[in-house]
């Protein structure tokens, strides 16, 4: 029981009406904007199984509270040179004035090393997808981010469960067989 509602071990991430509110129909991209800081987050992958992607988002005032705002999001399937996506995605962050970005710790320095190369420096600092995710349904929830209308990432973000495991925490992942490479980078940039 939690808040005088009984829990089930497996809830849905994100209501689609929380989503629908947050999506700004059409907006499928936004330029740089300058005087503001471009955060940057990449979800490396090895060109086999997942997909690479990144996300570029800023954080605007509005009444005196912050929303995150998600100003671009790429993604590559597989199969695809890792090299290649690198330098892409490195062209594209360092558009936004990204030159740091956060990344999981896929793939130990190879991807520290090939961005670095590419003139971007990448930092793998981020939390695990699990707290990103949560981090990111407070804002969903409170209304302090807007997303892209975007299809995928959509579907992404609508397949994501939640699940109460042994400690008690929640747990939130995408079920067996689906993949979250796109609702993963948008979660590290917000």
């Amino acid at each position: 029981e939690y808040g005088a509602e009984f829990r089930s071990d497996l809830e849905t991430y994100v209501a689609p009406e929380v989503l629908a509110a947050c999506t700004v129909p059409g907006r499928h991209e936004l330029p740089r904007l300058t005087n503001t800081m471009h955060i940057g987050f990449v979800d490396p992958s090895g060109g086999r199984a997942d997909s690479f992607t990144m996300a570029v988002a800023h954080v605007e005032w509005r009444h005196e509270v912050p929303v995150a705002v998600l100003d671009c999001v790429r993604e590559r399937k597989p199969p695809f040179s890792p090299e290649a996506v690198v330098g892409e995605f490195a062209e594209v962050l360092k558009s936004y004035g990204a030159l740091m970005v956060s990344s999981d710790r896929y793939s130990g320095e190879w991807s520290v090393e090939a961005f670095g190369r590419a003139g971007v420096h990448v930092e793998q600092s981020a939390a695990p997808k699990s707290e990103l995710y949560a981090a990111l349904l407070a804002s969903l929830n409170s209304r302090r981010a807007e997303l892209l209308d975007h299809a995928r990432l959509r579907a992404q973000l609508l397949g994501l469960e939640r699940r109460t495991v042994r400690n008690g925490r929640d747990s939130i992942d995408h079920p067996p067989g689906a993949h979250d490479d796109l609702a993963n980078a948008c979660a590290g940039a917000i």
